[in-house]
């Protein structure tokens, strides 16, 4: 008798064992399922964010692209140069978002040239470069972000882009230099 009552013992011992393992495994797996399903949600999140950062980036260039072509043709409205720089910010804002670093760079580095447009040609003494430098500028940041949009590498600037950049830059150091001799006292 005291066999079976140790038998019986025993396997309530078990049976309530096997009741505790089979409890906390099924609160483990609720917990994994929940921070899996959080993660998913918060992946979703970022891909929404992520796909409306991206339009926004599309529809700043484009509409950079309409500004500047009304420019050409002298169809701007009298607020062109607010309107233009607030796509640029616009531009720069969704470029924040990218996870790219080249995408980054790429978009912020048009954003710059871009708000700086007068000094695209400034070292050439004619400027009717100055429309196919900022067009190739324009055409070059959509191909950017067409290429980023399809998985493919970001491409090297094209020379035109590399040009319009550059004579931005000596233009913006020019700007700064001729602003710091005037702060200088005179002596």
């Amino acid at each position: 008798m005291m066999i079976g009552m140790q038998s019986e013992i025993l396997s309530g011992l078990i049976g309530f064992g096997g009741a505790i393992v089979g409890a906390g495994s099924a609160i483990w797996a609720s917990g994994l399922q929940r921070k899996h399903e959080a993660r998913q949600a918060q992946e979703g999140r970022e891909a929404v964010h992520h796909d409306a950062a991206y339009n926004d980036a599309v529809q700043a260039v484009l509409k950079t692209k309409d500004l500047f072509r009304r420019k050409w043709r002298d169809e701007q409205e009298e607020n062109w140069e607010h309107q233009l720089f607030a796509e640029l910010d616009r531009l720069r804002l969704a470029a924040l978002t990218f996870r790219s670093p080249t995408l980054r760079h790429r978009l912020e580095e048009g954003t710059e040239t871009l708000r700086s447009w007068r000094g695209v040609t400034h070292t050439r003494p004619h400027r009717a470069d100055r429309p196919r430098l900022v067009n190739r500028t324009v055409e070059h940041l959509l191909t950017v972000l067409g290429d980023y949009r399809r998985g493919e590498e970001i491409p090297q600037p094209p020379q035109e882009y590399t040009d319009a950049r550059d004579a931005v830059l000596q233009y913006v150091e020019e700007q700064e230099d001729i602003a710091l001799h005037f702060r200088e006292p005179n002596a």
